[in-house]
């Protein structure tokens, strides 16, 4: 990771170079200047000045020129429906071309605005504000979901929660309600994924140090569950206003509550990363966008030429793509129609970031195949904010098509793709792995005897313990049921036996509530190496016969598949 200070430069770096091109560019658009004052303009000079101007217009403002962005933002507009026009027409003819009445003489203001602006900002050069990096957790699995317990004590109504939410996986850490500075420095410290645990009555004090340390993007907030006795509406109602994410009323379900902090966690985390194209042909302006979303901790690649888009799209699998409604020779809006050609692109975003402030162009544009328009210039902190929210919108509605929407692990197909690549990885670098099939003993008896929504709850606890006992290479499917998939990339089958009985340890113990009565549930697993076997389907059918094995071997197990 670069350190801010290292960017920083490379922005000031950056400012000086657009600059230098902005000199250069204003001392062209000089000479269109003057072909329109002794009438010989042609077309394509025209068509240049269109160009030149729109990419002022954008781009003068993030670095620091504001005037001479908006006065090239106003002599665009004059150009804009000749230009248009022209770019349709058949061919550039050289015939001179006639512009409205005061063009030239705006192109003789760029210059003096360009210094006075370059003057006053090398007099107060503020540094460009860029974004802290924020921790790359992924939500999908291998999370490590941390809970704060705040109470007077650990015997308290939260306190005690301890051990029942251990057995989860989660880690909990135990904070005095009545120490200010620790209760402070806690919610500071809790980066990524982190559900905080406290009386309904602490919220008051526990919600002023959350608010206070709020942060940007989807990560606003620490997620706060509150733990109380009055389940009145009243008494949820105040709840819900002192700003908790969730109120358990006693007597507390662990279950539920437990899905509530793995959920809250999630989304909380969830929305750190992203991959953004930058479809932009100003080389300055977009070098300046990677650098601010990289410093934030979005991964971001900038495409100048946009005969490479349809390649850089299969290449880099972007979350959003940010064009420009006009890049060099080519229209934005033409482009974005040209994404939607393609069937696997209809559902990726698209957002025009461009100087157009015109609302029914925007409209038009955004008709097109595009989704939202940003309009430039943008400042460096609502770039990030903006690409963090979308990004996590996006892979929030990636998630609903790829992921299980009871469990949110992989759907049955992308637990065997996983499968499928661990294996060539395993052949490309040498290391063992392991294949694992999990299936929940008499869960039909679960269903019959408790109900269907009891049976979900036995399964989202399964998947929850999973993934805060698997590491982040690790991936886990529900492959169907009640039946899950795991692929543990450098892990011996010895090593998964260990593993996977430590988890169904941990899961046999977890109790589940119906009323007064409680009840268990234990898993049987198979596990065989994925290195033993010519394909991903192989090994998965050798885990599958492990299984069933343990199935009637007495089941509430772990058998590792034998090869004959």
């Amino acid at each position: 990771m670069q350190s801010d200070n290292h960017v920083s430069e490379k922005l000031k770096a950056l400012r000086r170079k657009f600059l230098e091109r902005a000199r250069d560019d204003i001392r062209e658009l000089s000479v269109y200047a003057e072909q329109t004052r002794n009438g010989t303009l042609s077309a394509a000079g025209l068509i240049r000045c269109y160009q030149s101007l729109h990419r002022l217009a954008g781009s003068a403002g993030t670095f620091g020129l504001p005037e001479l962005g908006q006065h090239a933002r106003s002599l665009e507009k004059k150009l804009k429906t000749q230009a248009e026009s022209l770019s349709e027409s058949s061919g550039l003819h050289q015939q001179s071309i006639e512009v409205s009445e005061g063009f030239a003489d705006g192109i003789d203001a760029l210059a003096a605005l360009l210094q006075g602006d370059a003057d006053q900002l090398a007099a107060s050069p503020g540094d460009t504000a860029v974004a802290p990096q924020r921790p790359h957790i992924d939500g999908s699995h291998g999370m490590q979901v941390r809970v704060l317990l705040v109470d007077t004590d650990m015997d308290g109504a939260v306190g005690a929660l301890s051990s029942d939410l251990a057995r989860y996986g989660f880690v909990c850490q135990f904070v005095n309600e009545q120490d200010d500075q620790a209760l402070e420095a806690s919610v500071r410290a809790s980066d990524g994924a982190v559900s905080l645990l406290c009386r309904d009555t602490a919220l008051p004090a526990v919600m002023r140090h959350v608010k206070s340390c709020r942060g940007e993007g989807p990560q606003r907030r620490l997620p706060v569950v509150a733990i109380g006795n009055d389940d009145s509406f009243d008494n949820s109602y105040r709840v819900a206003r002192a700003g908790a994410s969730a109120y358990f009323a006693a007597p507390i379900d662990v279950p539920e509550l437990a899905e509530r902090i793995e959920s809250s966690a999630m989304e909380r985390s969830a929305g750190v990363n992203g991959r953004v194209l930058i479809v932009e042909d100003d080389v300055e302006l977009a070098e300046h966008y990677c650098l601010v979303l990289r410093a934030a901790g979005i991964e971001a690649r900038a495409l100048t030429n946009p005969e490479r888009l349809m390649s850089e799209l299969s290449a880099f699998q972007p979350d959003i793509v940010l064009l420009d409604v006009q890049i060099g020779d080519y229209s934005g809006v033409t482009l974005a129609r040209l994404i939607r050609f393609e069937a696997r692109w209809l559902s990726l975003p698209i957002i025009y970031l461009s100087s157009e402030d015109d609302r029914d162009d925007q409209l038009e544009a955004l008709s097109k195949g595009a989704d939202e328009f940003l309009v430039k210039p943008v400042t460096d902190e609502y770039l990030v904010r903006s690409v963090r929210i979308r990004c996590y919108r996006a892979r929030q509605l990636s998630d609903l098509m790829n992921r299980d929407s009871l469990t949110g692990l992989f759907k049955h197909s992308l637990i065997k793709q996983e499968l499928e690549q661990e294996l060539a990885r395993c052949r490309r670098l040498g290391h063992h792995s392991s294949v694992v099939m999990i299936d929940l003993d008499h869960f039909k008896q679960v269903n019959d005897t408790w109900g269907h929504r009891y049976g979900d709850i036995v399964i989202r606890a399964l998947a929850n313990l999973l993934r805060n006992r698997l590491r982040e290479t690790d991936m886990i499917g529900r492959y169907g049921g009640e039946e899950f998939m795991l692929v543990l990339p450098d892990c011996p089958v010895q090593s998964a036996e260990k593993l996977v009985r430590g988890i169904g340890e941990s899961f046999s113990e977890l109790s589940f509530s119906v009323g007064e009565k409680n009840f268990h549930v234990t898993l049987s697993a198979g596990i065989a190496g994925i290195n033993d076997f010519e394909s991903g389907e192989a090994a998965l059918e050798a885990a599958d016969q492990a299984l069933y094995r343990r199935k009637r071997g007495g089941r509430a197990g772990v058998t590792i598949h034998e090869a004959e």
